[in-house]
């Protein structure tokens, strides 16, 4: 056998960095920031401020065009808008 098929046939040698570069890198876990009294507060007036905000858009727009299920609906989409936000501002670190 010739030498360049003698290197052919041995398996790849790779050396360190390269093979450092090619392992998946997992990232270490940030540490979460201590829960506080206010946090509770801030979620239960996004809360009440996204029902009171939508509730009331959609109580004026059924009240201008008589179409009732606009107050409840605009509720449910102001709570559900809360609770968006609230996942964005308190998952974020």
């Amino acid at each position: 056998m010739s030498g360049r098929q003698r290197q052919l046939d041995q398996p790849r040698q790779v050396d360190e960095p390269e093979a450092a570069r090619q392992a998946p890198q997992l990232e270490p876990e940030q540490p979460s920031r201590p829960v506080s009294e206010s946090d509770g507060w801030r979620i239960l007036s996004y809360m009440l401020g996204g029902m009171i905000l939508y509730g009331g858009i959609g109580w004026l727009i059924s009240h201008w065009t008589g179409i009732a299920i606009l107050f409840p609906l605009g509720m449910i989409l102001g709570v559900g808008l809360s609770v968006a936000m609230i996942i964005f501002r308190f998952t974020r670190t």
